[in-house]
């Protein structure tokens, strides 16, 4: 995954570079690779983030040594191009990283992880020594719950970064399309399911916090390969 900020009045440009120059390039240089998607934050017309829209890179290996050899030759592989848009466009950059899933719901799409699906991507960093109990509520009682609760989630899986610290994890939530986004995330906020969102605050709130930083934001798909 690399996560970056754009510049709107830059975003034109720097996708005609970056999807069709920068991405071929690199998946000729690095074989690992086997799948690229782009996705654009979503739900940000009313906000001042329309002007700094966050973006999302998902490169695909076959297996984890493969992603650990794409990492190695990503950041041996010479890119001026791309340095020059970073130095004039681009904000807030984390760099490439490795994730691995950690977890993963039964329900799954016929078409495989992401294939252009919209989502709904929740994000933390926590605190040492409290990552296990945290971990084991959500993917044991409420991500489950979450996705019995909400027919209309395609998949949900979870992952976490490998060498950066604090680690990050992301909570990926998919839906067949923006409207079925939409319509997932009313009803996961349905009434009925308060109790359940609200139990998120016993992890944030507090003396010593399970969740030293968190970020929650939907996104779409703007770009595939192949």
């Amino acid at each position: 995954m690399v996560s970056f900020r754009l510049d709107v009045e830059q975003e034109a440009p720097f996708s005609e570079f970056y999807n069709h120059r920068h991405i071929p390039d690199l998946m000729r240089a690095v074989p690992g690779i086997t799948a690229a998607w782009r996705y654009q934050e979503h739900h940000v017309a009313g906000s001042l983030k329309y002007y700094r829209k966050q973006f999302l890179t998902l490169f695909e290996c076959e297996t984890r040594p493969d992603a650990e050899r794409a990492l190695e030759a990503i950041a041996a592989w010479p890119a001026p191009e791309l340095q020059s848009w970073q130095a004039r466009a681009m904000h807030d950059v984390e760099p490439p990283r490795l994730y691995l899933e950690r977890w993963a719901h039964p329900r799954k799409p016929v078409d495989g992880n992401f294939a252009g699906r919209p989502f709904f991507m929740v994000s933390v960093e926590l605190a040492a020594g409290r990552e296990q109990q945290f971990n084991d509520w959500y993917e044991q009682d409420y991500l489950p719950k979450n996705v019995a609760d909400v027919p209309s989630w395609s998949a949900c899986r979870r992952y976490s970064s490998v060498g950066r610290q604090p680690a990050r994890h992301h909570a990926i939530y998919e839906a067949a399309d923006l409207a079925g986004l939409d319509a997932s995330l009313e009803a996961m906020r349905a009434p009925f399911r308060l109790v359940e969102n609200m139990a998120w605050k016993q992890w944030d709130q507090g003396d010593r916090p399970a969740i030293t930083w968190e970020d929650a934001a939907t996104f779409k798909s703007i770009f595939r390969t192949p």
